[in-house]
């Protein structure tokens, strides 16, 4: 088991609201869809595997994590 930093964590916080905003504005940019009910459908779906695969690259990181 380990811990991670706040550095860490705020370092995750941020990247993941980074890529938040990038996958957003491409599902808008690319409109889809005419309705909002798919695209927001579209935005969650790939935003549940981006941040499956965001989750699983930090848990390869060892930077500011540390064993209990």
């Amino acid at each position: 088991m380990f811990k991670e930093t706040r550095e860490r964590s705020v370092r995750k916080s941020i990247g993941w609201r980074i890529v938040a905003v990038i996958n957003s504005y491409i599902i808008l940019a690319m409109y889809f869809t005419d309705s909002p009910l798919y695209n927001a459908i579209a935005m969650n779906v790939t935003g549940a595997v981006l941040y499956y695969v965001y989750e699983r690259l930090w848990n390869n990181s060892k930077h500011g994590r540390y064993d209990e």
